[in-house]
């Protein structure tokens, strides 16, 4: 997946589709129905989210034809995904349920 340019995500029933947040970890844009939990999961600049298929094709195409537009934007969704569901951030919430809990 990682060799990829982008990510298209056509799904529109899941709530949030692993494979959506593993592209956004390898530093893939995102091409996603606007729809579930996508639209909570794909900052602003980290890809596009639309309900209109002209709007998801055209982006896929501008990705295809603009790789540093593409890196730039999956750049963007790495850092978001790191930052919403990264290890670090699980570990870190994980030890303040702890800290809570104990006391």
């Amino acid at each position: 997946m990682a060799r990829r340019r982008v990510y298209l995500h056509p799904v529109r029933w899941t709530s949030l589709g692993l494979s959506l947040l593993e592209a956004m970890h390898l530093g893939m844009p995102v091409v996603a129905l606007a729809a579930t939990e996508a639209v909570e999961a794909v900052p602003a600049g980290a890809g596009v989210l639309s309900t209109r298929p002209d709007v998801l094709a055209r982006a896929a195409r501008r990705y295809l034809r603009d790789p540093d537009a593409a890196a730039e934007d999956g750049a963007r969704a790495r850092r978001a995904a790191l930052d919403a569901y990264g290890l670090k951030r699980f570990l870190d919430d994980w030890e303040r349920l702890m800290e809570e809990v104990t006391r």
